[in-house]
């Protein structure tokens, strides 16, 4: 017998219930200033640190891609407020110096006479938190926010606290609860996404722990996630979520003493269009933007599928290209290289070719 709640047990015998409305609603959002793979790697800080504005300023960690300001997991019920206000203080910080902090770039590299900054998300403990922030003054500096559980049950909770905040404003639901098993639930829940916000999805965030912990276990320490039931899930979400237009994130790898089985599993990240990984220490930013990183002989062949003169089938690198079906593949190859520049497959060198 299901255990969905017998009052929504009905909300998934549809998955086309409104597929009309998608079209529309979602041609009205703006284009994305950035691409998802901007994110590359993504730190979570808690609020309550003191140094986020030198990590913004790239004084510290200035290599870092995006970094994620945590108002959930990583605060305590007790420091909530003192987070909240130590949020602001650093909004009042950041607008007072907003002349002097570029936007965040595409390229790979950062010069050093123009610095810019990383993606900047928040993450709220919850809808009402996000209803909160969205009158903090200054708000609107930050590129976007992380909503934690999200689900077809919490969806319109989401959307109404999203409500008073920019259009410009990226938002990034994370999958990472028992309902996501669910495959009929996922179907719904992605034409939800489509339909739910004034503001574009930048991103899904696969939250590897809680899947973990409602299956209740905990990632064993010697093998990759793709190796876990959740790496079954990850190609299920995939499957399930990538076709609606989305793009998802890699779940975070918290062992740092297994940097081998990190590139590992980074690879695997990268080879299944995963758009970015959560970083938990300095160390492993490095090592994700080398996988990242897009070798020179792929990105020729992306170009040669792109090339406005290419023929329907042809012959590169003793490999059958065919643009019909590789072009997108193609597209996103450049995407990715115009992000993390390219590496020279011999030589394994990194070159400035964007």
């Amino acid at each position: 017998m299901s255990d969905m709640p017998h009052n929504e047990s009905n909300l998934y015998n549809n998955n086309q219930s409104y597929a009309h409305l998608i079209t529309e609603r979602h041609a009205m959002l703006k284009p994305h200033t950035h691409h998802p793979y901007q994110l590359g790697a993504s730190l979570y800080m808690p609020a309550t640190r003191q140094d986020i504005w030198q990590v913004i300023t790239r004084d510290k960690l200035p290599k870092i891609n995006s970094i994620i300001i945590c108002l959930e997991d990583a605060v305590s019920h007790s420091d909530v407020e003192l987070a909240l206000d130590r949020l602001q203080t650093l909004l009042y910080t950041w607008a007072t110096h907003v002349d002097s902090i570029n936007e965040p770039t595409q390229q790979a590299e950062i010069h050093p006479e123009q610095p810019t900054r990383p993606l900047v998300f928040v993450r709220p403990r919850h809808p009402a938190m996000l209803e909160q922030l969205s009158n903090f003054a200054h708000i609107d500096l930050v590129d976007g926010f992380v909503m934690p559980k999200v689900d077809m049950y919490s969806l319109s909770n989401w959307r109404m606290a999203s409500q008073n905040l920019s259009t410009e404003h990226l938002l990034m639901p994370t999958l990472e609860t028992a309902a996501l098993f669910n495959p009929h639930h996922n179907q719904e829940l992605a034409i939800g996404f489509k339909e739910a916000f004034s503001q574009p999805v930048f991103a899904l965030r696969i939250g590897g722990n809680d899947l973990f912990a409602a299956l209740r276990l905990r990632r064993p320490k010697n093998s990759i996630v793709y190796d876990t039931p959740i790496g079954t899930l990850a190609y299920q979400l995939l499957g399930c979520f990538v076709p609606h237009g989305f793009y998802l994130t890699a779940p975070v790898f918290e062992y740092l003493e297994q940097p081998t089985l990190f590139m590992k599993e980074l690879m695997r990240d990268v080879n299944l269009g995963l758009v970015g990984k959560t970083v938990i220490h300095p160390s492993q930013i490095a090592l994700v933007q080398q996988a990242y990183c897009v070798p020179l002989s792929t990105l020729d062949e992306a170009q040669a599928i792109l090339h406005s003169e290419a023929k329907a089938v042809f012959k590169y690198n003793d490999t059958m290209l065919e643009p019909a079906t590789h072009r997108a593949w193609a597209t996103e190859i450049v995407n990715r290289a115009e992000v993390f520049g390219t590496l020279d497959d011999i030589n394994t060198d990194y070159t400035t070719r964007l």
